[in-house]
């Protein structure tokens, strides 16, 4: 996944899960996420986000 191709409000996947995209730092290729069950966001590289799944 292109990290220009992911935008706040947007549902990406992870090997840990999934979470709403709040922010997107395209200089360090990090994406911070909000899990649904959790409080607190989560920030993975944009190597570790996978394809969705159907």
């Amino acid at each position: 996944m292109d990290i220009h191709d992911i935008r706040p409000g947007m549902i990406c996947h992870t090997p840990d899960g999934s979470g709403y995209v709040l922010e997107v730092d395209i200089n360090n290729q990090l994406v911070l996420l909000q899990r649904e069950d959790e409080t607190i966001p989560f920030q993975v590289h944009v190597s570790e986000l996978q394809e969705e799944r159907n």
